[in-house]
Order: C-alpha cells, then sequence, then structure tokens
C-alpha cells in the first residue's frame, strides 16, 4: 500500500506471525487488519478493503487460517509437490503460518500486476470456504 501507516503494521504483523504463527497472534491478526481496512477505505481500495475483512473474519471464526499458499513451491511438511488439500491445511499450522506471510507480503504493494492478482485469488479462496463452512 502507499500509506506508509499501513505499510508499517502490515510489516509489524508480518513480524509477529512469522515468530509465533496464526493461533498465537490470533488477536492481533483481528485488530491488526481492522486497521489496515480503515486505511484502505480511505484510500478507496476495494481489494485490500475486502481482504483485510475477509482475513479478521476467517481468523476470528476458524482460529487458523485454512487458506493453502499460492504458489508453485510445496508446502513444507507436504509429501508431494501440490500445496495439499484443505483438510492438509486445516492440521498445519505452519503452512497456514507461510500462507497468511504470503498474503501479507504482497499486501504491501497491492498495485503490482502479480500481487493483485494473487490478492484476488486470496479473496476468492477466503470467501469460498467461509460459504462452504
Amino acid at each position: 500500500m502507499e500509506n506508509k501507516e499501513a505499510v508499517k503494521i502490515i510489516d509489524t504483523l508480518y513480524k509477529e506471525v512469522e515468530s509465533f504463527g496464526v493461533k498465537i497472534k490470533k488477536n492481533l491478526i483481528i485488530d491488526e487488519m481492522k486497521k489496515v481496512r480503515e486505511i484502505a477505505l480511505k484510500e478507496e481500495a476495494p481489494r485490500m478493503v475486502k481482504a483485510t475483512r475477509l482475513i479478521f473474519e476467517h481468523v476470528k471464526a476458524y482460529n487458523a487460517f485454512n487458506i493453502p499458499m499460492l504458489s508453485d513451491e510445496p508446502i513444507e511438511g507436504f509429501e508431494d509437490s501440490t500445496l495439499g488439500t484443505e483438510s492438509d491445511i486445516e492440521e498445519n499450522e505452519e503452512a497456514q503460518k507461510e500462507s497468511l506471510l504470503y498474503l501479507l507480503s504482497i499486501m504491501k504493494d497491492p498495485a503490482n500486476k502479480m500481487n493483485a492478482s494473487d490478492l484476488k485469488e486470496y479473496n476468492i479462496l477466503l470467501k469460498s470456504y467461509a460459504e462452504l463452512h
């Protein structure tokens, strides 16, 4: 994001999730995503507004981040080169953490064409997950 305050919040949250994981930092993730959402609303960045809302709603509802990472690389802990099934990520806290960290990293520059595409895909996955559960 162009807003330095939002980038600072995302950077701080990234470091906390990286160190402690999703479950331990559940309330921090929810609170910080709400702050970033408010900034995105002021900047009129609808994809970021939606992403931040979907993230904090997901973490609040499931006490986890059950969305697989968008990557060609395998997630540590899976035997093959796929990202695993939904049940795999629900049981693998490291995979959840890595996926959320990737999402946070792309949120810092949502104007980048590749990041915008991945952010849109995460929004779809988060919405679909909520509809199915």
